[in-house]
């Protein structure tokens, strides 16, 4: 056998400590949750993360020590919280109720009811011995216990988790612990839809009766992305510790750290990749920690080092979509200056109040930032540095942006990129074009820069063929766009662009012409080698002239 068949397999997509243990999967000890949960005592927490760094992981971590139904279990054995004797008269001794939010339809009420309903269901389920129980009052097992929550109407269904512990600590004699896994994915998914309302009004019941004045509940995990501000769904609960990203405690229990990522890549035989994984995937705060996309990190291992944008696709956007369509231009010359690579500072509330989302125009960079598309450094009080935290994000950000503007860019992006690999300039023109024409606003091309971004956005979604660079210093001077490839084969690519206000084709033509004669004059190709294609563009409005040059280096 070799080494590389001994070493443990990577857990992509398995999210259950359990199964992790049992199977043998590499696991990053973070069971130091377990003592700092223990030691604050709190009645109820929240954390909130960006999805895949790790909530559920830990969550299903949590069920494993406490759950008394795992009585017994080696799952901890050589972890950190096995040093801790006082968590050790805590392990295995709690019922614990666990509900997943996760994958609850929105699209009409009656569909997210039948899906809450099936969620409670299943919480039932794990407790069929209550029927054995004598000590449950008979009313109490009449309405609860010998009726299916399937058939339970809204009131019932609201209270149904705090019924159920109270039967729980009436047969157990110990309080029972919750734990809900993405409690705020209903939330998201139903965001500007036409049942928002009855929805948020009935999570809101929900959650308050299962959390508030719970005198059965034990203690409570909640996580989710964002942190709802109490008047929009934990109304009245006073007893909610939260954390989130900004907050220095637990700021190391979710995400890899820096040293966490080096003994990965040590442990798969690659030490010199640390390098690389820190350009993609580092770059997040959380508290004081340098923290690192877990979920990325592994799939990069996985694919045996090879860098790409493996978070595209895993987060839910709803919110941030709807945030960007309904934008301003200020929103986006802002979003425009951190896709190129600017800090951007602003005001920032890691509390988000539902109900003023669609008026408060810096609302999407509080989502932004709690979702993992940017890292935030504070400044002072609720003030922040924003910037793109690394070279995943800077795709997955200007892809994000490009598709939300509007659902066809795609197309017309991949024509003018093909057009443009291949050197036809009149497919390029097409494309370019079309893309003007069709899907961005008037407003938002009043200047050169402008242009710039468009055509810088789209190359970076295109799934890391090329490194790009707006305003690298070469020759004698900065090209606007310099394309360089990730991949053989493919060649180097120097952009610059100019904007007219010429009424003629001919004067957009030549301005194009100056655009391919200031990149020769200036040399901005100097440090590159092989194929070079040298693009002149002039805008007008969302007309361009293209004007093309092709290098041998």
């Amino acid at each position: 056998m070799t080494v590389e068949e001994r070493r443990r397999p990577i857990p992509i997509g398995v999210d259950d400590f359990k199964t992790i243990r049992d199977e043998g999967y590499y696991f990053i000890d973070k069971s130091e949750l377990i003592s700092d949960i223990l030691s604050d005592r709190a009645k109820v927490y929240l954390f909130t993360r960006p999805r895949r760094f790790g909530k559920s992981l830990n969550l299903s971590m949590l069920d494993a020590f406490f759950n008394v139904r795992y009585k017994g279990n080696t799952w901890f054995k050589g972890l950190k919280i096995s040093d801790n004797e006082e968590a050790e008269g805590h392990k295995n001794t709690y019922p614990v109720i666990y509900i997943n939010m996760k994958d609850i339809p929105v699209s009409e009420y009656d569909l997210f009811l039948s899906k809450i309903r099936a969620i409670v269901y299943d919480a039932y389920l794990e407790f069929l011995d209550l029927n054995e129980c004598p000590d449950i009052p008979d009313a109490l097992r009449r309405d609860y216990l010998e009726t299916s929550p399937n058939g339970f109407d809204e009131i019932k269904l609201q209270g149904s988790i705090k019924v159920l512990c109270r039967m729980v600590n009436i047969a157990y004699g110990s309080k029972p612990i919750i734990l809900i896994d993405e409690y705020d994915n209903p939330i998201n998914n139903a965001f500007n839809k036409k049942d928002y309302d009855r929805i948020m009004e009935f999570l809101r019941n929900f959650y308050s009766s299962t959390f508030k004045s719970n005198e059965h509940l034990g203690f409570a995990v909640i996580t989710g992305v964002m942190q709802i501000a109490k008047e929009s769904i934990f109304s009245g609960l006073n007893n909610l510790k939260v954390n989130n990203i900004f907050s220095k405690r637990y700021d190391e229990r979710y995400g890899f750290t820096s040293a966490e990522v080096k003994e990965l890549c040590t442990y798969y035989g690659h030490p010199e990749k640390f390098g690389e994984a820190k350009e993609w995937y580092d770059g997040y705060r959380f508290g004081d920690a340098e923290i690192y996309n877990p979920w990325s990190l592994l799939n990069y291992v996985a694919e045996g080092f090879i860098p790409d944008k493996y978070w595209a696709g895993t987060s839910g956007n709803d919110i941030i979509g709807t945030l960007l369509e309904n934008a301003d231009g200020e929103t986006y010359s802002e979003l425009q200056a951190l896709a190129e690579g600017k800090p951007v500072e602003k005001t920032l509330k890691p509390s988000i109040s539902m109900r003023d989302l669609g008026a408060d125009t810096s609302a999407i960079y509080s989502v932004m930032a709690v979702a993992g598309y940017l890292n935030a450094r504070p400044t002072g009080e609720e003030n922040y540095v924003l910037s793109i935290p690394n070279s995943e994000m800077f795709r997955v950000f200007s892809s994000t942006i490009l598709m939300k503007i509007h659902s066809d860019a795609n197309v017309w992006f991949s024509k003018f990129f093909n057009g443009m690999e291949a050197a036809d300039t009149g497919m390029m023109k097409k494309g370019l074009d079309s893309i003007l024409m069709r899907n961005i606003p008037f407003f938002l091309l009043s200047k050169e820069k402008d242009y710039q971004l468009i055509i810088a956005a789209a190359a970076m979604s295109r799934l890391g063929r090329y490194s790009v660079k707006l305003e690298e210093e070469s020759g004698n001077g900065r090209a606007d766009i310099t394309l360089r490839p990730n991949r053989p084969g493919l060649p180097n690519i120097i952009f610059e662009l100019k904007k007219t206000q010429s009424k003629t084709d001919e004067g957009m033509a030549k301005s194009a012409n100056e655009a391919l004669c200031q990149i020769k004059e200036k040399k901005y190709f100097r440090s590159m080698k092989g194929r070079t294609l040298l693009y002149g563009i002039c805008f007008r409005g969302k007309e361009s002239s293209v004007s093309f040059e092709e290098m041998d280096l």
